[in-house]
């Protein structure tokens, strides 16, 4: 992926994070064109053009975002209504498409950029002595950039009505990357910045589906989705899963599972429960293992067992999801599919093969045994949380260029959160960009790793055949080097424990001899990434400058709107007084006119004195007086009573001043 448009998506992310911009997303690329129009002028000295694709095209070609027509003419017609004033006119677009700039200047952007710059390039940097420290031969063309912008394109293709067609390449080396350095925050933000801004960016082509109402839609939950619901995956898979529920409740949408679903649930529960005591290396290799959850929660063989007897009860109880008990039509269709003899060569059970294209059946009859190009037509998803580790596409192969009937926890909760970024807090919509990033890492790693079928021979062979000169430090050994792709042909090594039961103890010394001089190796060389992380904490002081001139700005913005707010509130206060004044003056227009003007009252003022009409008349005039016209002083001209007044408003805490970089939003 291009530098510049690496560093563009960090810039979004943190314009994003700079405001509020729930009302309209494509506010947050006002910045970037402003920055453009700067650049286009100072470095290309265009100053007019015959059309707005000229500034587009300058755009996609220095800062790698395409704008459509109709967007960028909304954004400039914006600009235009900042900058412009009845004596000045900076920007202007005509109804032909032409434009013409004039004295624009935008140039606090540019410090911002430089420092993000540096950021992306030094991340950049960093992953590539993270290839040479692992022995791992990287291509020019592959960044870790490109693994950051996995789920732009998914959320592209789902919303683009392409199904979600992403390119396979294997990116478990940039994975491990962003895994290994997810705990040092410099970086790890740097490189959060950049995968929410590249999903950001996405509101270019797809924003009109901020104002679609998804309703009325079923999501069918799969075996993997219920076991990572009940916390017994990776603590980020259960945070993806309970947050979909979430956000998709919010939605209006039902949740169901099938009777299978369930059985096939119960069932693998009692299966680990059966062999809880007797399994030691799936959980070294794959952390999404039940055995994990279980050491993670300090949960024993009972507690599975109780959870597989109480499955039902939970799911309506804790998390609203209702069975679907009556399914043998759904199933009768399943077995006499081609999928079904298909799917049964490479599951583990002719069940789990049934259960799956079951399920598949029950989708495609919710939605009207029709081929849906459009996201928003869809009304009935098959969800899982699983890694296929077949690649086996042979389901929706013949659903090229329409949607998919399955899709993954993650991909829908970014979907979701996409389409309307304003269901949840600041906190939450926070939450979903960490866990989508969380789960993108952990889905890359365990998708490469072989399956858990290879891996629990392995480990039955191991337990079986190992001796004294195999500890669990080698065997730890082993595990690493699977899960970093070093040791890939287990299935070799199982077929040489089945004839030689001593050349397989020795292979396995090998390679844990292997890895512990690798390690040895590694650490001493990353001394030399750790020098380099320095050297980004270094550039602190230029991050701490850049937040506080975001607080500077922020607290600039939140002054002019607290200014604002003050002046409104000290209008209504004098037009109080004003209302009295007008009331009081009616009412004495009233007097006047019934004692000297009415025919009516001349009877009357026989025996009414003009002396007490007098002096009915001079004591509203002293009311007037000292009520009215010292009230009126006193709101316009007695400044320690007008400060006393601005001193007793409670100021709504959106428009409070921030006192230090801590406070930013994030």
């Amino acid at each position: 992926m291009e530098t510049h448009k690496v560093i563009t998506y960090s810039l979004l992310a943190q314009i994003r994070n700079s405001g509020n911009f729930v009302n309209s997303s494509i506010e947050i690329f006002v910045p970037i064109v402003k920055y453009a129009l700067y650049k286009l002028i100072t470095e290309s000295r265009v100053y007019k053009g015959a059309s707005m694709t000229e500034i587009a095209t300058w755009i996609s070609k220095y800062f790698g975002l395409d704008f459509p027509f109709v967007v960028l003419e909304k954004i400039l017609l914006k600009i235009g209504q900042e900058i412009n004033t009845a004596e000045d006119v900076k920007l202007q677009i005509f109804k032909d498409g032409s434009f013409w700039v004039k004295n624009y200047s935008f140039e606090e952007f540019n410090d911002l950029y430089e420092t993000n710059r540096k950021q992306v390039e030094l991340v950049q940097t960093m992953f590539e002595r993270f290839c040479d420290i692992n022995g791992i031969t990287q291509t020019a063309e592959n960044t870790i950039f490109d693994f950051i912008n996995i789920n732009k394109l998914k959320i592209s293709n789902y919303l683009a009505n392409q199904g979600c067609n992403v390119s396979g390449n294997d990116f478990s080396t940039e994975a491990q990357f962003v895994e290994y350095f997810r705990n040092i925050p410099d970086c790890y933000e740097v490189i959060r910045k950049i995968y929410l801004g590249s999903i950001l960016s996405c509101y270019l082509s797809d924003y009109k589906f901020q104002d679609k109402k998804l309703s009325n839609v079923e999501l069918l939950l799969d075996t993997n989705f219920i076991v990572s619901l009940l916390d017994l995956n990776t603590p980020e898979s259960t945070t993806t899963c309970r947050q979909l529920l979430k956000i998709a409740t919010s939605f209006g949408y039902s949740l169901r599972v099938l009777k299978e679903t369930i059985k096939e649930t119960t069932d693998l529960l009692l299966k680990k429960a059966e062999y809880f005591d007797k399994s030691f290396l799936p959980k070294l290799i794959n952390p999404e293992d039940i055995y994990n959850a279980c050491e993670r929660r300090n949960l024993n063989r009972s507690d599975l067992e109780r959870i597989a007897d109480n499955l039902e009860d939970i799911l309506i109880n804790e998390y609203h999801i209702l069975q679907i008990p009556y399914t043998v039509k759904y199933q009768n269709l399943a077995k006499s599919s081609a999928e079904y003899a298909e799917l049964k060569k490479i599951r583990n059970t002719d069940f789990a093969a049934l259960h799956d294209i079951t399920a598949l059946y029950y989708i495609r009859e919710k939605r009207g045994k029709r081929k849906i190009k459009h996201f928003e037509d869809i009304n009935c998803w098959f969800v899982n949380n699983a890694i296929n580790h077949d690649n086996s596409d042979y389901v929706d192969y013949k659903l090229r260029g329409y949607q998919p009937e399955i899709i993954r926890a993650d991909e829908l909760l970014c979907v979701l959160w996409f389409i309307k970024p304003d269901i949840g807090n600041n906190r939450l919509n926070n939450d979903v960009i960490d866990t989508n990033l969380n789960a993108l890492i952990s889905c890359t790693l365990n998708s490469s790793l072989p399956q858990a079928s290879i891996i629990k021979e392995l480990d039955d062979n191991i337990q079986k055949y190992k001796d004294i000169s195999i500890s669990d430090k080698d065997i730890l050994r082993i595990a690493t080097r699977i899960t970093t792709h070093q040791l890939k042909n287990i299935d070799e090594l199982n077929e040489v424990a089945k004839v030689d039961e001593n050349l397989f103890v020795q292979r396995l010394k090998e390679e844990a001899n292997k890895q512990k001089e690798s390690d040895n190796k590694r650490n001493t060389r990353f001394e030399d990434v750790l020098k380099k992380l320095e050297l980004l904490a270094s550039n602190a002081t230029d991050i701490n400058i850049e937040k506080q001139k975001r607080l500077n700005l922020i607290n600039q913005n939140r002054t002019q709107a607290s200014d604002k707010y003050i002046s409104q509130r000290i209008r209504q206060w004098r037009l109080q007084t004003w209302y009295w004044f007008i009331g009081l003056s009616l009412i004495f227009a009233g007097i006047f006119y019934l004692y000297f003007k009415s025919p009516a009252m001349k009877q009357i003022d026989v025996w009414i004195s003009r002396k007490a009409v007098s002096t009915i008349l001079t004591f509203m005039f002293g009311l007037i007086d000292l009520f009215i016209f010292k009230n009126l002083y006193d709101k316009y001209c007695n400044h320690s009573n007008i400060a006393a007044y601005k001193a007793n408003l409670i100021i709504p805490e959106e428009l409070k001043t921030l006192n230090n970089i801590e406070e930013l939003p994030d």
